[in-house]
């Protein structure tokens, strides 16, 4: 089975920041919508940073079993 590193994910951009003098109500949504996107893309990058982990420990075994038979030729 072929394996390949995994590709880094698309993360959602930050919204665009009210200005200064706008409202409080203004103000409590974004950062409402700020919490909501942070929260995704941090979901996102836990699930890239297990899958490279999981990646590199099968490169790392595969390494082993290489190395090993290598080895024991005579």
């Amino acid at each position: 089975m072929a394996i390949s590193k995994p590709k880094k994910p698309r993360y959602k951009a930050m919204p665009k920041a009210p200005k200064m003098n706008a409202s409080k109500e203004a103000w409590a949504n974004y950062n409402k919508k700020v919490n909501e996107i942070q929260k995704i893309n941090n979901t996102l990058k836990a699930d890239f940073d297990k899958k490279t982990r999981a990646y590199e420990s099968e490169m790392k075994q595969r390494e082993k079993i290489k190395e090993k038979a290598r080895n024991a030729k005579l």
